[in-house]
C-alpha cells in the first residue's frame, strides 16, 4: 500500500511540476507597431514564426500575444511595409516595432491618369514618389522638392526670390511654344507646372510622372511634354489623427559676394576706366553733377589739407539680412467604414534675403468621401490658396565710396540721374501682388455591377490676382521719366471641367485579366484681364490708389474663352500574369486651332513581359522582379494663346508729337517705346493645328532579393513635328506675322534609377538610391526654310541676341566670336566692327562658319550632357539621417558677370600684360564671345536632415513625435565663378539675379 501511495504521490508531483514549468514558459508579450514616421499602424498581422499563435494590432497600433517556451520569433506583416521578424529574448514581455516602407512593393498602386494600376502591371514609363519622399525642407512650392528625385524630370530653380517657381522639363525641350508639363491634381487638369504652387507639400500623398507616350497619351493634346499627377492625402479608416508640423528656417547668403571692399580700389578702377576711354577721371577731389568726388589721396587719408574720407558703405550689410521664415501645417484625418475625411490648414511665411521682400501663403484643404450605399460613393475635394508677394530683388553693385543717406536723412543720389539707391527702392517702390485660387472637385462613383464602375466628376477652378506697382519720381528711372508711374493689373480666370468615364475590370479564368476605361470630357476656360496705368502725379503720397489724378491715363482689358472636348479610351490586357498589353487613344477637339483642324487623335500602344513569372526564372529566388517594357505613341501640344488661327487687329498706344496717340492694326515690332504695345498675329490660318510628338520607349525593371535592390532603365526617342511658331509675312499683305506649324525637334536619351537596402536590422538600417538622366536635343528643322533663327531679342550688354536655333544643333546654343586673348601691341583693327584695336582690348576671331554679322561661331551649349541625383538614409534606434545630392554636368553658362571687381583688379595694364582680362574701359563695346562662357558642371549637397523620433506613446496622448534639423543648399562643388550659383535657366544665361540662400531649419512633427 505504501508503494502505491508513493507512486501516486510521485505522479501527482510530476504533473504539478510540469504544469508549473509550462506556466513558467508561457508568457504574454505586448507592444506597439509604428511606421517609419512614427505613426501607429492598426491591422498589422503579428504571428509566431513556425507556430500557430497570431493576432493583429488594434486601432491604436497595440498588440498582445501569448508565447509558450523560449526562442520565439515574431513576424510582423502589413501591406505596403517590409515584413519584419523580431526575436523575443528570454524574459522579454514588451516589444515596440518600427516598420519600414516596402521597397517598390509590386502591389503598390500608382496613378496612371483616369485610374490606377498596380506597379507590377504598369507597361509605360512612370516615375513615382510618396509624400514621405519629399523630405521636409523649406519650400513654397512642390516643384523645388522634386529636383533630383525622378530620372528624366529636370527641375531648374534659378532664383532665391521668395515665392519663385521652377522651370520643369520632362525628357528635354521639345517645343518652341510651351514646353511645360501638364499638372493634374486629384484628377483635375490645372495647366503647367507653375500651378504646383497651389499645393501644400505636407498635403501630398503621392506624385506620379508620366513620361512616355503610352502613359501620357490619355491626356492627348496636352501630353507631349509629360504629365505630373499629384494625389493629395485621403482619410483612412480607423482612429483619427491630429498632426502638427512646424518648420522654422534661418536663411543666409549662399555665396561670398564679389564686390569692392576698399574704396581706394573702387575709385582707382573707376578713374582708370574713364582714362582708358578718353574721359576725364572723377575721383580727383572735385564736384561733378552736384556730387563731390574725393581724391585718391583723400580716400587713403594722406591728403594734408583734408581729413580721411568718412565713407566705406557695405551695401551687402544694408541690403541683405538673415531672415527667419515659418511653415506650419495642422491636419486631421480619420474615418469609418462609410465616411473618410482629411482636413488641413497651412501657413507659410518666407522672408527674403533682401530687405522688405517676402512671400506669404495660406492654404486650406478638405477631402471628404462618403459611401451612400455599398456600391455608391460620393466625394469632394476642396483646396483654397491665398498668397501675398511683396518687394523685389535689390542690387549691391553700387559704389562703396558714397553713403546711403544724406546728413539730413534723405537718400543719397550720385548726381541728378542716379536712381539706383537700393534702400530707397526697397522702402518707396511699391511692388506687391495678391492671389486667391480655388480648386473644387465633386465626384460620384457607382459600381453598376461587379467590375463595372461609372464615375462622374465636376471640377471648377477660380483664380484671381491683383498686382500693384508704383514708382516715385525720384526713386527709379521710370518714375522720373513719367514723373510718377502707377499701375494696377487684374486677372480673373474660371475653368470648368466635366469628366465622365466607365471602368470595367474583370478576371476571366485563371489566365486573362482585362481593364478598360472609356469616357468623355469637356471643359471651358474664361480669362478676363484689365490694366490701369497712370503717368504724371502731383506727389507720391497715394501711390497707385488715385490713378484718376494722373496727368495721362491708360486703360486696357481683355477677354479670352477656350473650349476643349475629348473622348478617351484605354484597354489593358494581361495574359497568364506575365504578358501585358496596353492600348490608349484620345480624340481632342479644341477651339484654339483652325477650322480645318479642330480635332486630332492621339493613339499609343505598349507591351510588357514579366519574365520573372516564367518557369525558367521563377525558381531563381534572387530575382523578385524582371519586367521588360516597350511603347510607342503620339501626344500633342496646344500651348499657344487663343485666337491665333484667326485674322486679328488690335489697338496700341504710341508716342508722337509730344503726346500719346491710339493706332489700330497689326503692329509687328515693339521696341519698348509703345505703351501697351502688343504684337498681333494678324493673318488667318485655317489649318493651324497641334504640335505632334512621336515617342518610342524601351526599358526594364529589375528587382533582386525580395526588392532589396531595384533597377529601372529606359531608352527613349522623341520626334516632335509641326512646331507652333510665327512666320513673318510681307507687310504689303496688310499683316505682319502668321502662326504656323513648321519645324522639327528631336530628343533622345537614357534614364537610370537604382535603390538598395544595404542593411536592415531591428536597430540599424541603411539604404541608398540614385538616378541618372542623359538627353540629347537636336533641332532638325527650324521651319520657314531658315537654317538659323535667334531665340530672343537683342541683349543690351552684347548688342545682339545670344541664343539661337540652328539646324543640326541643340536648341539655344550660344552664337558669338572666339576670344583670342588681349591686344598687347597697338595697330590693326577689330575684325568684328572694323574699329581700331587698342592695347588692352579683347582680341576676337571673326569669320566663323555661321554667317551672322561678320561670321560667328557656336561658342557654347547650355544643355547639360547629363544630370543626376543620389541619396542615402540611415537609421539607428530613434535617430535618422538623410542626405541628398544633385548634380549637372557638361553644360555651358554665358556669364555676363565675368568682369567682376576681383577680375577688374587683375585687368590688363601697361604693367600687367595679362591675356585673361581686358583693361577697364568705361565706354568699351563688348560682343558675345567665349570669353564669357564657363562650364556649369556642379554637384550640390542639396539637403541634410537629422532627426530623432520619440518612442511611441511615451507621452500620454501623443502617438508620434519627431524633431529634426535640416540644412538646404549647404555646399556646391563647382569650377564656376565662386561668387555665383551655377544653376541657371535653360537658356544658360547668368546675369546676376536674386541669390539663392543657404538655409538651416528646425522642424517638429507631432501626432495626437
Amino acid at each position: 500500500m505504501r508503494k502505491i501511495f508513493y507512486a501516486k504521490f510521485a505522479c501527482i508531483l510530476m504533473v504539478l511540476l510540469g504544469a508549473f514549468t509550462a506556466m513558467a514558459q508561457q508568457r504574454e508579450v505586448t507592444g506597439i507597431v509604428t511606421d517609419q514616421e512614427g505613426f501607429t499602424l492598426p491591422g498589422v498581422s503579428v504571428a509566431v514564426k513556425d507556430g500557430t499563435a497570431q493576432t493583429a494590432t488594434d486601432s491604436k497600433g497595440s498588440f498582445k500575444i501569448s508565447l509558450t517556451g523560449t526562442g520565439n520569433t515574431l513576424v510582423f506583416k502589413f501591406l505596403g511595409m517590409q515584413t519584419k521578424e523580431v526575436k523575443v529574448e528570454a524574459g522579454q514581455t514588451k516589444i515596440n516595432v518600427n516598420m519600414l516602407n516596402a521597397r517598390r512593393d509590386l502591389n503598390e498602386v500608382v496613378v496612371v491618369g483616369y485610374g490606377t494600376a498596380k506597379k507590377r502591371d504598369v507597361t509605360g514609363s512612370v516615375g513615382s514618389l510618396k509624400g514621405s519622399d519629399l523630405i521636409k525642407t523649406p519650400a513654397a512650392s512642390v516643384d523645388a522638392l522634386l529636383q533630383g528625385k525622378i530620372p528624366g524630370l529636370q527641375v531648374l530653380s534659378t532664383s532665391g526670390q521668395p515665392g519663385s517657381g521652377s522651370t520643369i522639363r520632362i525628357r528635354g525641350l521639345g517645343s518652341r511654344a510651351d514646353a511645360n508639363p501638364l499638372v493634374v491634381v486629384d484628377g483635375l487638369p490645372l495647366g503647367d507646372a507653375g500651378n504646383l504652387k497651389q499645393i501644400n507639400p505636407d498635403d501630398i500623398e503621392s506624385i506620379d510622372v508620366l513620361k512616355d507616350a503610352s502613359s501620357a497619351a490619355i491626356y492627348g493634346s496636352r501630353g507631349a511634354n509629360g504629365v505630373i499627377l499629384v494625389t493629395t492625402k485621403r482619410g483612412k479608416t480607423g482612429q483619427a489623427h491630429i498632426t502638427l508640423s512646424t518648420l522654422n528656417t534661418v536663411s543666409t547668403l549662399g555665396n561670398k559676394l564679389d564686390v569692392f571692399h576698399d574704396p581706394v580700389q573702387a575709385a582707382t578702377i573707376d578713374n582708370q576706366a574713364r582714362i582708358n576711354a578718353g574721359i576725364a577721371p572723377l575721383f580727383i577731389g572735385q564736384v561733378y553733377g552736384g556730387t563731390y568726388y574725393p581724391s585718391l589721396a583723400e580716400l587713403r587719408g594722406i591728403d594734408p589739407g583734408k581729413p580721411k574720407w568718412a565713407y566705406n558703405t557695405d551695401w551687402s550689410k544694408l541690403v541683405y539680412r538673415n531672415p527667419v521664415s515659418q511653415n506650419y501645417t495642422l491636419s486631421a484625418d480619420g474615418g469609418t467604414d462609410k465616411t473618410r475625411y482629411s482636413i488641413s490648414g497651412n501657413y507659410y511665411n518666407e522672408q527674403g534675403l533682401a530687405i522688405n521682400n517676402g512671400y506669404k501663403k495660406y492654404t486650406g484643404r478638405v477631402n471628404i468621401e462618403q459611401k451612400l450605399k455599398p456600391t455608391v460613393t460620393l466625394g469632394t475635394n476642396l483646396i483654397v490658396t491665398s498668397t501675398q508677394n511683396y518687394g523685389q530683388g535689390l542690387s549691391v553693385d553700387r559704389s562703396i565710396v558714397f553713403p546711403a543717406f544724406n546728413p539730413d536723412g534723405t537718400y543719397f543720389h550720385i548726381g541728378s540721374n542716379d536712381f539706383g539707391n537700393p534702400l530707397q527702392i526697397a522702402n518707396e517702390v511699391l511692388n506687391k501682388s495678391k492671389t486667391i485660387d480655388l480648386l473644387a472637385t465633386a465626384y460620384i462613383n457607382w459600381e453598376i455591377i461587379k467590375g463595372l464602375n461609372v464615375k462622374t466628376q465636376l471640377s471648377y477652378t477660380h483664380g484671381n490676382a491683383v498686382n500693384d506697382n508704383y514708382q516715385p519720381r525720384d526713386a527709379t528711372s521710370t518714375g522720373y521719366l513719367f514723373q510718377g508711374y502707377g499701375d494696377i493689373n487684374n486677372y480673373n480666370g474660371d475653368h470648368l471641367i466635366n469628366e465622365n468615364y466607365l471602368t470595367y475590370d474583370r478576371v476571366m479564368g485563371k489566365d486573362h485579366h482585362i481593364n478598360v476605361v472609356a469616357g468623355y470630357t469637356q471643359e471651358t476656360n474664361t480669362v478676363r484681364t484689365s490694366d490701369l496705368q497712370g503717368h504724371g502725379f502731383v506727389n507720391d503720397v497715394l501711390e497707385n490708389e488715385n490713378l484718376k489724378a494722373a496727368t495721362t491715363q491708360f486703360i486696357s482689358n481683355g477677354l479670352t474663352k477656350t473650349a476643349l472636348q475629348s473622348f478617351i479610351g484605354r484597354a489593358n490586357y494581361t495574359f497568364m500574369d506575365r504578358y501585358l498589353f496596353t492600348f490608349t487613344g484620345r480624340a481632342d477637339g479644341s477651339s484654339v486651332f483652325g477650322e480645318n483642324h479642330k480635332w486630332a487623335f492621339f493613339p499609343s500602344g505598349a507591351i510588357a513581359w514579366r519574365a520573372n513569372e516564367e518557369a525558367f526564372i521563377k525558381n531563381i529566388s534572387q530575382i523578385s522582379e524582371l519586367k521588360i517594357r516597350a511603347s510607342y505613341g503620339l501626344t500633342g501640344n496646344q500651348g499657344i494663346s487663343p485666337y491665333q488661327s484667326l485674322a486679328t487687329l488690335g489697338s496700341y498706344k504710341y508716342f508722337t508729337d509730344g503726346g500719346f496717340q491710339t493706332g489700330y492694326g497689326p503692329p509687328y515690332y515693339n521696341d519698348g517705346s509703345n505703351v501697351n504695345g502688343k504684337v498681333f498675329n494678324g493673318l488667318q490660318n485655317k489649318s493651324l493645328k497641334w504640335e505632334t510628338t512621336r515617342q518610342f520607349d524601351i526599358g526594364f525593371d529589375l528587382g533582386l532579393f525580395n526588392q532589396r535592390f531595384t533597377l529601372t532603365a529606359d531608352y527613349y526617342y522623341k520626334h516632335t513635328t509641326d512646331l507652333l511658331r510665327q512666320n513673318q509675312v510681307a507687310l504689303s499683305s496688310g499683316f505682319s506675322v502668321i502662326e504656323v506649324n513648321d519645324g522639327t525637334i528631336d530628343n533622345r536619351g537614357i534614364e537610370l534609377s537604382a535603390n538598395a537596402q544595404i542593411f536592415q536590422g531591428n536597430k540599424f538600417s541603411w539604404s541608398i538610391g540614385g538616378n541618372f538622366a542623359l538627353n540629347r536635343n537636336k533641332v532638325i528643322a527650324i521651319g520657314g526654310g531658315n537654317q538659323i533663327e535667334a531665340n530672343g531679342q537683342d541683349i543690351e550688354a552684347i548688342r545682339a541676341p545670344l541664343n539661337y536655333y540652328i539646324n543640326g544643333q541643340p536648341a539655344n546654343v550660344f552664337l558669338g566670336y572666339k576670344f583670342d586673348g588681349i591686344v598687347q601691341t597697338a595697330g590693326g583693327t577689330n575684325p568684328v566692327d572694323g574699329t581700331a584695336a587698342t592695347v588692352g582690348d579683347i582680341k576676337y576671331l571673326a569669320g566663323g562658319p555661321i554667317q551672322v554679322g561678320q561670321g560667328e561661331y557656336i561658342i557654347g551649349n547650355p544643355n547639360p550632357k547629363f544630370y543626376y541625383g543620389f541619396n542615402t538614409s540611415l537609421k539607428y534606434g530613434q535617430f535618422d539621417l538623410y542626405a541628398q545630392f544633385y548634380g549637372v554636368s557638361g553644360n555651358d553658362i554665358f556669364n555676363f558677370q565675368t568682369f567682376t571687381p576681383s577680375a577688374q583688379l587683375q585687368a590688363w595694364t601697361p604693367d600687367n600684360h595679362t591675356n585673361l582680362y581686358p583693361s577697364v574701359n568705361a565706354t568699351r563695346v563688348y560682343y558675345a564671345s567665349n570669353w564669357y562662357v564657363q562650364k556649369g558642371t556642379y554637384l550640390r549637397l542639396q539637403n541634410l536632415n537629422f532627426g530623432y523620433t520619440l518612442k511611441p506613446n511615451l507621452i500620454k496622448g501623443i502617438s508620434s513625435l519627431r524633431v529634426y534639423f535640416s540644412g538646404t543648399n549647404l555646399y556646391t562643388f563647382t569650377n564656376f565663378s565662386p561668387s555665383f550659383d551655377p544653376e541657371v535657366g535653360e537658356n544658360g544665361q547668368y546675369g546676376g539675379g536674386y541669390r539663392k540662400p543657404r538655409q538651416y531649419s528646425l522642424g517638429l512633427n507631432v501626432s495626437f
